[in-house]
C-alpha cells in the first residue's frame, strides 16, 4: 500500500492538470455546438424570423422593465398608504380605550371617596 501511494504521490506532474483542464474545454466547446446546432435544426421559425423575433424582444425589455418599476412603486406606494390607514385607525381605537380607562377610573375612584365616608361632597369635613 505505501508503494501506491508513493507512486502516486511521483506520478503527480503539473502537466496532467492542464491536460484534464484542456479536455475539460474541449468537451465543453463541443457540447456548446452541438446545443447550437439542434436548436437551429429544430427551431420552428427560420433563422432571420428567429433573429427578428429576439431584436423586436431585446428592444421592448426596457419599456417591460419601465413597466415592472411604476407597477411595483404603486404597489408599494398603495400599501404605504394602508399600512398608514391602519396606524391611524389603531391608534383612534387606543385613545378612546385610555380615555374610557380614565373616565371609569374617575367614576370608580368618586365612588370609593362618596362609599367610604360619612361626608357628602357637598359638606365642608
Amino acid at each position: 500500500m505505501a508503494r501506491n501511494s508513493l507512486r502516486c504521490a511521483l506520478h503527480d506532474d503539473p502537466s496532467d492538470n492542464w491536460s484534464s483542464v484542456g479536455t475539460w474545454l474541449v468537451g465543453l466547446t463541443i457540447g456548446a455546438v452541438g446545443g447550437v446546432a439542434v436548436a437551429l435544426l429544430t427551431a420552428p421559425k427560420p433563422g432571420r424570423e428567429f433573429r427578428g423575433q429576439i431584436t423586436d424582444t431585446a428592444r421592448t425589455i426596457p419599456d417591460r422593465a419601465n413597466e415592472l418599476v411604476d407597477d411595483s412603486l404603486d404597489l408599494y406606494a398603495s400599501a404605504l398608504n394602508y399600512c398608514q390607514l391602519v396606524v391611524e385607525e389603531q391608534t383612534m381605537r387606543l385613545k378612546r380605550a385610555v380615555a374610557a380607562g380614565k373616565l371609569a377610573a374617575a367614576k370608580k375612584r368618586e365612588e370609593l371617596e362618596l362609599g367610604g365616608s360619612s361626608v357628602l361632597p357637598f359638606q365642608h369635613r
